[in-house]
């Protein structure tokens, strides 16, 4: 097994920063003319320089604009950004790691309406349509989606062989190979938060959509039920007697002392048997598997008889916004679209790479062959399947994701009941929703 450089930050900043802390556009105009700033950060010398030859240099060769890329740490870019944009002195393209933070900047006007560069630029054409809506705030185009992906479990191939194990679909299913593994001294499932909270949305959002439903979840999004309501308190049960079992990260003390490269390094080396994570991970697990060609992903299983197995929670893993304090917003935003906006292009750093592309109308016919083909088999699945679901990092508002996020600690080490925790979530959302702040959710597509 080998560890590279990408053991040393957080993977869940990978996929979001390292495509999105840059603008974006491609194709259209050639901007203002003038120099465009953005912070750029990422997990290898090589993504850095695939990033800078097929984007940077690229636009700056193709365009009477320039962009000047400054490299930040990937563990401290999402708080200097902030920090800088609160101080009006953010870069001209914005970094957020996708559209509820991307709102938040955009309701405080220290971002741009984009409505005009979306005419432009054809934005709303290009991308799918859900991904296109949830960039707008307020009715206004306030940032522009550069990476999408979703969740999935991810397993190693030849452990599962050994053990007999096929990917579960049911949670019976599931249980049957958490007891195994767990008799047999593995951890059967991945988790933890070490160097990054955030990790604890990862496995609500996956829990929530295959527990509680992408119905249900809609219509708490929407006002019509609560986060209080049975099925969401089953599912936050659920979690908690994974972790009194042990089965979760081995336990409520080793989960604030497991990180994503661990939990990784575990499906590489054979001592963890699931895991469940983003899209994002495709690019670790083929940098940390001796032979990459040993992990496997599947998709969620049910986890609850009345969800059906196969969904996928839809995300929106970075979104480039204009700062309201851009020197030319014209070039900000053409370097934008050179970014997101043209389908080869983007696929070629995707193959390049390994990094999620950006959710534009797009074919299998148009992967090059050098993509994986893990990859395009889940990017022309999701398509393809009316099983789709929601990201807390997306489709949640701002207030009442942070809160998911913090307070889940409490859920790990026993000190809220999984009634306390929703009950304060809702608080939350209540806040949210009653002032106006929430996204608006695509329709679940089994409702027509």
């Amino acid at each position: 097994m080998r560890i590279t450089k990408r053991a040393l930050v957080p993977v869940s900043l990978v996929a979001a920063v390292s495509v999105a802390l840059a603008g974006c556009v491609g194709g259209g105009s050639s901007g203002g003319g003038g120099e465009v700033t953005y912070w750029g950060a990422f997990y290898a010398p090589t993504t850095e320089e695939a990033f800078q030859e097929i984007f940077v240099d690229g636009f700056n060769a193709d365009s009477d604009a320039k962009v000047d890329m400054e490299v930040k740490e990937l563990t401290t870019i999402g708080q200097l950004t902030e920090t800088a944009v609160s101080a009006g002195e953010a870069p001209d393209i914005v970094y957020s790691d996708g559209p509820t933070s991307a709102s938040d900047f955009a309701r405080a006007d220290r971002t741009l309406p984009l409505d005009e560069y979306a005419e432009e630029y054809g934005w709303e054409e290009k991308f799918l349509p859900w991904a296109y809506e949830l960039s707008t705030v307020d009715g206004k185009v306030s940032s522009v989606p550069a990476s999408y992906g979703s969740m999935a479990l991810f397993y190693n191939a030849e452990v599962f062989e050994e053990h007999g194990w096929t990917p579960p679909t049911t949670l019976a299913e599931f249980e049957t190979i958490a007891e195994e593994a767990d008799e047999a001294g593995m951890v059967p499932l991945g988790g933890g938060n070490a160097g990054y909270q955030g990790m604890n949305e990862w496995l609500v959002t996956a829990v929530f959509n295959a527990a509680v439903g992408p119905e249900k979840i809609y219509d708490v999004l929407t006002g019509e039920a609560s986060f209080t309501d049975p099925e969401f308190v089953s599912a936050i049960e659920l979690i908690q007697s994974w972790i009194d079992k042990g089965w979760l990260a081995g336990g409520s003390e080793s989960y604030f002392t497991t990180d994503d490269t661990a939990n990784v390094t575990g499906l590489a080396n054979g001592t963890t048997a699931m895991y469940v994570s983003g899209t994002w991970t495709f690019n670790s697990l083929s940098e940390v598997f001796e032979d990459p060609a040993q992990w496997a992903w599947a998709p969620l299983p049910s986890l609850n008889e009345s969800v059906d197995p196969g969904v996928f929670p839809l995300a929106i893993g970075t979104a480039l916004s204009v700062s309201a304090d851009a020197a030319d917003p014209d070039a900000a935003a053409s370097f934008i679209d050179y970014v997101t906006g043209d389908v080869d292009r983007a696929l070629s750093y995707t193959a390049r790479t390994g990094e999620n592309p950006p959710p534009l109308e797009m074919s299998a016919d148009q992967f090059p062959e050098d993509v994986d083909e893990r990859s395009v088999e889940l990017y022309t699945q999701i398509p393809e399947t009316s099983n789709v679901g929601y990201a807390t990092w997306t489709f949640f508002p701002p207030q009442t994701n942070a809160y998911l996020i913090s307070e889940f600690d409490k859920i790990v080490t026993g000190d809220l009941t999984a009634e306390e925790y929703l009950s304060g979530m809702q608080d939350a959302f209540d806040e949210e929703f009653d002032a106006g702040e929430t996204l608006v959710p695509f329709t679940p597509q089994g409702r027509g």
